[in-house]
């Protein structure tokens, strides 16, 4: 094995231990419905991603996807994962598991549910593999966005914030500093995401106030982990006052020690795009 290919391969490892763990404890920490919301976020994100159709991506067959399905509930963390490292060691790109392989599970799983021929705490389990599986993908990923040539974020609040002045006033502050912030306020939570989609930006900030923000906010990172895997996410607000480990444990990018921080950590954030963006 390359050396390079050794690295990745100890980098994909950390990144699905690390996924997983955030994983177990948002399930701790959040009652039972609000943790089967985000289940239901990841199911619903890529079963309903579009089919796609191209050279590039070599669709599996039936029993496959079957295959991966069942692995993908199965208890163990590390079942659905050594299939998919099996499935990258023949070949397969990053896009191909994410748009091919997982999203086809994704829509089976979803199938066998409305049978009831799994159990909603099957497919918990599997959203969480699922979860874990695409985070430790991400170095992997293809930059697919635009090529940005200036600094180009997006800032908003959890769905149902109302104090916003503390956004607000980042955004202006980033502006002074050369950023384009799309500030965006009263919006919901597939608006969020929609718009995130759309756009395409190096950098999202979400503010969330108190404790309550944490299941919305957690959904909402979930979300956008999924719908646009190679921008960064940074939170700020009260949240990180009444409940910074509950922020840490959501695998944010950013989480501020204050505008001076926020603002070189957005910095590195672009310098890393740039090389990306280069490398692709």
């Amino acid at each position: 094995m390359k050396d390079r290919d050794n690295d990745q391969s100890m980098l994909h490892d950390t990144l699905y231990k690390k996924a997983i763990t955030e994983i177990g404890t948002l399930k701790t920490k959040l009652p039972d419905e609000a943790f089967a919301s985000l289940a239901r976020e990841v199911i619903k994100r890529l079963s309903d991603h579009p089919t796609v159709s191209s050279s590039s991506i070599a669709f599996p067959s039936d029993a496959t996807i079957e295959e991966l399905a069942r692995a993908l509930i199965q208890p163990e963390a590390d079942a659905g994962d050594a299939l998919v490292a099996g499935i990258r060691a023949e070949g397969a790109s990053v896009e191909t598991v994410y748009l091919a392989y997982l999203a086809e599970a994704a829509r089976t799983l979803g199938t066998w549910w409305e049978r009831d021929e799994i159990s909603f705490s099957d497919v918990t389990v599997a959203a969480g593999h699922i979860y874990a599986v695409m985070r430790s993908l991400k170095s992997g990923l293809v930059h697919t966005g635009p090529v940005h040539t200036q600094r180009e974020g997006f800032f908003t609040g959890v769905p149902g914030e109302n104090h916003l002045l503390g956004v607000s006033m980042a955004a202006d502050l980033f502006r002074k500093q050369g950023w384009n912030i799309a500030l965006k306020r009263g919006l919901d939570h597939d608006e969020i995401v929609h718009y995130a989609a759309q756009s395409r930006p190096i950098l999202i900030g979400l503010s969330a106030g108190g404790e309550h923000t944490i299941a919305p906010l957690a959904k909402l990172v979930i979300a956008l982990r999924m719908s646009v895997p190679d921008a960064a996410i940074m939170v700020s607000g009260a949240v990180l006052h009444t409940s910074y480990s509950d922020v840490v444990v959501l695998g944010a990018d950013i989480i501020p020690a204050g505008m001076d921080d926020a603002l070189a950590q957005a910095q590195t954030v672009w310098e890393q795009s740039q090389k990306r963006s280069q490398c692709g």
